[in-house]
């Protein structure tokens, strides 16, 4: 099943040769369930809009909103990590940016594992990390439409 949203623009495809250029960058293995996710395409929008969390921010109490995934192309997407680290004033070491639109991110952290990473949530305007979970298979377990699990 795809978690890719039907009006999500349609991206380059994800080449071996960026996925390399990623890989060589930050000196690390991306996950597999993450490049087979840009496999089928390389970023974009979501199905679903938010993953649940055991804690509080200002999205709202046990989720963060989570619409769009990064994928990889030279200079954009998790390449342009660095960039937005400076801009957004993120000191965090030894993380990929996967998602997030500058007031908070979600984050490969690479820091205590280097073969799988936790998946972190960064709000950059309270100066917040908190992990979300242990690897991304989980992180698309958490995955929900918010509409939808709300408006029971």
């Amino acid at each position: 099943m795809s978690i890719w949203g039907k009006d999500s623009d349609k991206p380059n495809r994800l080449t071996q040769k960026n996925i390399e250029l990623a890989e060589k960058t930050f000196g690390i293995t991306l996950p597999k369930s993450y490049l087979k996710v840009l496999k089928e395409q390389n970023g974009g929008y979501l199905k679903t809009d938010a993953v649940h969390v055991d804690f509080n921010n200002d999205d709202g109490e046990g989720f963060i909103l989570f619409d769009s995934l990064y994928g990889i192309e030279p200079d954009e997407g998790i390449l342009a990590t660095e960039y937005l680290k400076e801009e957004w004033g993120i000191t965090k070491d030894n993380i990929i940016l996967i998602a997030g639109d500058g007031h908070s991110f979600t984050a490969l952290d690479y820091e205590m594992n280097l073969a799988s990473p936790e998946v972190i949530h960064i709000d950059t305007e309270r100066d917040d990390v908190h992990k979300i979970c242990d690897h991304f298979d989980s992180l698309m377990d958490l995955m929900f439409t918010l509409e939808d699990d709300y408006d029971e």
